[in-house]
């Protein structure tokens, strides 16, 4: 690890608690999705930087991992250059939990890192505490690992525990959608799938799933 990863980890807080508090959680959505980008995703990287602009100028904070690729990219540079502010005056943040060690395409300069994690399985569960909205783009193995834990903490929470989950993608998403119907058929489910997550494709539908109006 060089000497700034040493560094930004050293200085990073374990979670900073200040971003954990409803009001926080009820402004913030975490964008998740490939940290690669490839050519079938060109359509889905378009919707990400155009859905990310729509929810901080309405004044939400974007959470993501800090990746310079891909859908993490497009959702970290749209927050990065849409200047916003909230209803208090202050700037609307570009937040990032970071995992130790780096992955090595991390942007740390334009974000405000609010917590670390030493594995995925553990960021994930670190963005559950700091939001309660989440937009998953497609993307490979890592992502379908976070989309399944986000609606597993769904499924055994109450119904004031329950997080806004949009899957992106109604053609990449068809199998989680055929496997979670099949699962509530053998009654492995206490509620149908939808009430869980939902599956969109088009922004003006994602933005109104998440933005309290």
């Amino acid at each position: 690890m060089n000497n700034l990863a040493v560094d930004t980890f050293r200085n990073v807080p374990a979670l900073d608690k200040s971003y954990t508090t409803q009001e926080k959680r009820a402004k913030s959505v975490v964008i998740l999705g490939s940290s690669r980008t490839t050519e079938p995703l060109m359509e889905y990287l378009d919707l990400c930087a155009k859905t990310t602009k729509e929810f901080v100028q309405n004044g939400y904070n974007i959470i993501t991992g800090c990746g310079t690729k891909g859908i993490m990219g497009a959702a970290y540079n749209a927050a990065k250059e849409s200047s916003a502010v909230n209803l208090e005056g202050k700037p609307i943040q570009n937040l990032a939990i970071i995992v130790n060690p780096l992955w090595g395409d991390e942007n740390l300069n334009d974000c405000v890192i609010i917590g670390k994690a030493g594995s995925e399985s553990e960021r994930i569960m670190k963005f559950t505490k700091v939001s309660d909205n989440f937009v998953i783009f497609p993307g490979g193995t890592t992502t379908l690992q976070e989309a399944a834990t986000l609606i597993r903490h769904n499924v055994h929470s109450d119904e004031c525990g329950l997080k806004k989950i949009i899957l992106v993608g109604r053609e990449f998403f068809a199998g989680i959608k055929q496997q979670y119907e099949t699962m509530a058929k053998m009654r492995f489910l206490k509620n149908a799938p939808e009430n869980f997550f939902k599956i969109l494709s088009d922004k003006n539908e994602i933005v109104k799933a998440i933005i309290k109006k």
